[in-house]
């Protein structure tokens, strides 16, 4: 496993310690290099019909098949795509070619691309209802208990929020909807690889998955549809079993499979981290809170208040100094007002004070005890100011 060097810039050695792992995480590039060489030796398309195409073939088939175990599903479920964002949109279209009209229900905090997918739905006349927060960061399912009808076609909500890492009761809302004809989908993109994920006892038919936040490659994922019954979204050589074509991104199945397999044995040090990370500002004296729920969340992500630091000076302070973190989803990136889930969970005030804290595979616990330095030296310096 790769230890990412520190930046030296001019005479000074700087932290570069990268806290942003929820928004990406860094490059398993020993995993890269391993299936890259691979593929000098067997550079074929899987497609084709010669000895190397079926080498390739093989190999696909075999890393299909352990990413599908790793979910509990089988490997005709998997469809490979270009990440999150295709899959929640391939879901939606889905939906628009099976029913003429209906009922979506989605929450407050999903990703951009499942809100833009509802809110297209609309346009054919189909009707959303969004779940709040409460403040823990979960939805609350009396709520979305009193929104199902019998025109409910569909339910789309993520698994863990990609600020706060805090799981939703995805098995509960299965069961509440087991003797109804009612698609379940659940962006998973921000848990896969840091929580034992079973697609069958959370009662799924739909998850949707991007590579690039365990380490592996960007514009690769999947989807996972039950039984492999889903509308193909992108149309062409009939890949993927006709289900999404476009020639077979064997790199990336190939790295993909091997970066799950890293992530999901990183857990328990994961949650170490995101543990010690919380002693370590309670021993500090920083006034905080952590944002949502800590036990019912991902092992690796944290969102903080810092009563007495906002947000955007925090990150630019830390930016300085090489030490990476944000203040909210990437995919909104820009937003310095603070977050919108935090706004939704909490109010305005508290958004501007809250950032978001990813650890991931190369950060150890002196980092987090350079980090909180930092922060207790900023806070100090604010404090008398005023």
């Amino acid at each position: 496993m790769i230890k990412y060097s520190r930046l030296k810039i001019g005479g000074d050695v700087m932290a570069n310690i990268y806290l942003d792992y929820a928004a990406t995480s860094r490059k398993h590039f020993d995993i890269i290099e391993k299936n890259l060489n691979i593929l000098k030796e067997i550079y074929a398309n899987p497609s084709s019909g010669h000895t190397l195409g079926k080498k390739n073939a093989k190999l696909a088939r075999e890393s299909r098949e352990k990413i599908a175990n790793f979910i509990n599903a089988t490997s005709e479920e998997i469809i490979f795509t270009s990440g999150g964002t295709e899959s929640n949109n391939t879901v939606f279209n889905h939906v628009l070619s099976r029913f003429n009209s209906g009922e979506v229900i989605i929450s407050s905090i999903e990703h951009p691309s499942v809100k833009s997918s509802a809110k297209h739905l609309e346009k054919y006349g189909f009707k959303i209802h969004e779940l709040d927060v409460d403040e823990t960061g979960s939805i609350n399912i009396d709520e979305l208990e009193e929104k199902i009808n019998e025109n409910t076609v569909l339910i789309s909500i993520m698994l863990a929020n990609n600020e706060t890492g805090v799981l939703n009761p995805i098995k509960e809302i299965s069961e509440l909807i087991v003797d109804k004809d009612i698609l379940l989908h659940s962006d998973i993109v921000q848990a896969f690889g840091k929580v034992e994920i079973d697609v069958k006892e959370l009662g799924l038919d739909f998850a949707s998955v991007s590579a690039h936040k365990i380490g592996s490659l960007n514009n690769f994922g999947f989807l996972y549809a039950k039984n492999g019954d889903v509308e193909p979204f992108i149309l062409g050589g009939g890949q993927e079993n006709g289900l999404r074509s476009g020639t077979s991104d064997l790199l990336g199945t190939l790295i993909l499979a091997d970066c799950t397999e890293e992530t999901l044995s990183s857990i328990p040090k994961l949650r170490e981290l995101k543990n010690y990370f919380i002693s370590k500002l309670e021993q500090s004296g920083i006034e905080f809170e952590v944002n949502g729920s800590v036990k019912n969340s991902l092992p690796n992500i944290l969102n903080i208040y810092f009563k007495n630091i906002e947000a955007q000076r925090l990150i630019t302070y830390l930016d300085a100094q090489s030490i990476y973190i944000s203040g909210g989803s990437a995919c909104s990136s820009g937003n310095i007002k603070g977050s919108r889930i935090i706004t939704e969970m909490y109010n305005i005030e508290r958004a501007a004070h809250s950032v978001r804290i990813s650890v991931g595979f190369d950060i150890t616990k002196d980092d987090i005890d350079e980090v909180i330095a930092k922060i207790d030296k900023l806070e100090k310096r604010l404090i008398e100011r005023n």
